[in-house]
C-alpha cells in the first residue's frame, strides 16, 4: 500500500490530493459522530447505565482505531508544498479558460445554500452564511479569510491557538503563521496578528473550515455556502 501511495502522489498528485480530501472529509464527520456519542455517554453516566456505557467505550475504541488508519493514509497522501501549489494554479488555470471561452456561464441560484460536505471542484463562490449573517465573496480565498476573521472576532485566543495546533494545519504545509515569510500565498486575517495561507483548492478550504468550527463547537449545519457558477458538469 505505501508503495502504491508513493507512485500515486508522485505520478498522479491531482488523483491523491483529491483521495486525501475525502478522506479528511470523512474523518471530520466521524468526528461529529464521536461528539454525539460523548454526549450520550454523559447522559449514560448520570443514569448509572453500566452496559451502555461499555458499549459506547467500545464503540469509540474501535472508532479511535479507524480515525488512526485514516489519519495514516491521509498523511500519505498530502503532497509536498511544491507540488500543491501545481495542482492548486492547474485548478485556477482550468477554471479561468472555462470561464474565457464559454459564452454561456453556467451561472447557478446564488440564494440555494450549500453545506460544507458537498463537493466544490470547479465551483465559484457567491458568499456564506454564519450565525445567520451572509457575508459575500468571490473566491475561495475570500471565503477563507473572512470565516477565519469572523471566527477571530469570536474568540481569537482560540483562533491563535490554530498555529500549533498540529490537527488543523496540514502535515507537511502550515496554513496558520505569525511570519507571513513562512507559508505561500499569506493573507492577514482582520482583527488578529495571524497570516494563513490561501494556496489551497475550494475542497481544502472546505474541510479546514469544518475543522476549525469543530474546535469552536459549532455545527457543521450552522455554516452555508452559496455558488454563483457552476463549471462542472459543463458539455
Amino acid at each position: 500500500m505505501e508503495e502504491f501511495i508513493k507512485f500515486l502522489c508522485n505520478e498522479f498528485p491531482d488523483d491523491a490530493l483529491e483521495i486525501q480530501e475525502c478522506i479528511d472529509l470523512l474523518n471530520q464527520s466521524i468526528s461529529g459522530t464521536v461528539s454525539s456519542i460523548k454526549k450520550s455517554f454523559d447522559t449514560a453516566f448520570n443514569q448509572r447505565n453500566i452496559e451502555k456505557i461499555r458499549m459506547l467505550t467500545d464503540l469509540l475504541s474501535m472508532i479511535d482505531g479507524i480515525q488512526d488508519k485514516l489519519d495514516f493514509y491521509s498523511n500519505a497522501l498530502e503532497p509536498d508544498e511544491q507540488i500543491l501549489e501545481t495542482v492548486v494554479e492547474n485548478d485556477d488555470l482550468e477554471i479561468d479558460s472555462i470561464e474565457t471561452s464559454d459564452t454561456d456561464l453556467l451561472k447557478v441560484d446564488s440564494n440555494i445554500p450549500y453545506t460544507l460536505y458537498d463537493d466544490y471542484t470547479h465551483k465559484r463562490p457567491a458568499g456564506f452564511e454564519m450565525f445567520g449573517k451572509r457575508y459575500p465573496a468571490r473566491s475561495w480565498k475570500d471565503v477563507f479569510v473572512q470565516t477565519c476573521a469572523v471566527l477571530a472576532s469570536r474568540d481569537v485566543k482560540l483562533f491563535n491557538s490554530f498555529v500549533d495546533d498540529d490537527s488543523i494545519n496540514g502535515r507537511k504545509v502550515q496554513y496558520f503563521c505569525k511570519d507571513p515569510e513562512l507559508i505561500r500565498a499569506p493573507a492577514k486575517v482582520p482583527g488578529t496578528n495571524l497570516y494563513v495561507m490561501t494556496n489551497m483548492n475550494a475542497n481544502q478550504i472546505r474541510n479546514t473550515i469544518q475543522k476549525m468550527l469543530q474546535r469552536y463547537d459549532i455545527k457543521t449545519s450552522d455554516y452555508k455556502i452559496f455558488l454563483r457558477a457552476d463549471y462542472a458538469f459543463r458539455d
